[in-house]
């Protein structure tokens, strides 16, 4: 059963919980906008700690189908104000759909300097202290953290 992965960069904690009913046949750009719909405050700033951005695989990326590794993004806007998406084709996608997440919800904000990843696995994510990969390009990131 597919799972939402909530994480929350204040206290850096990662929790997976179930797919609410009303988000069962929703991915991709439908399930980015109805989350920020639902979980943003329309008047918060879109660069401030209340805003949120959800990564969601498409409805068949996890699957065989063809160019089938897509993922979109969602927010609110700092241009328009207004809840943005964009799309992109990739194989993390397919990687994190084969893990049963249907979406990613990054919230709040690190109360400390520094940069942050995140390792994700079959058996749940992680936060590991990643300041020597800021600038860096994915080539230069090792395969498993």
């Amino acid at each position: 059963m597919a799972k939402i992965l909530r994480v929350n960069m204040t206290d850096r904690t990662a929790t997976y919980e179930d797919v609410p009913e009303k988000y069962k046949f929703l991915a991709g750009r439908g399930l980015t906008s109805t989350v920020i719909y639902d979980e943003v405050d329309p008047t918060c700033h879109p660069l401030g700690p209340n805003n949120k951005l959800v990564f969601a695989p498409g409805i068949i990326t996890g699957t065989n189908a063809p160019t089938s590794g897509r993922v979109s993004v969602g927010g609110k806007s700092p241009l328009t104000g207004g809840i943005k998406e964009s799309n992109a084709g990739t194989a993390w996608s397919q990687l994190v759909a084969r893990l049963g997440i249907k979406a990613i919800i990054v919230e709040g904000s690190p109360q400390e300097d520094g940069w942050w990843g995140l390792h994700l696995s079959k058996d749940g994510a992680e936060f590991f202290p990643a300041d020597k990969y800021a600038g860096s390009s994915l080539l230069d990131f090792p395969q498993s953290l």
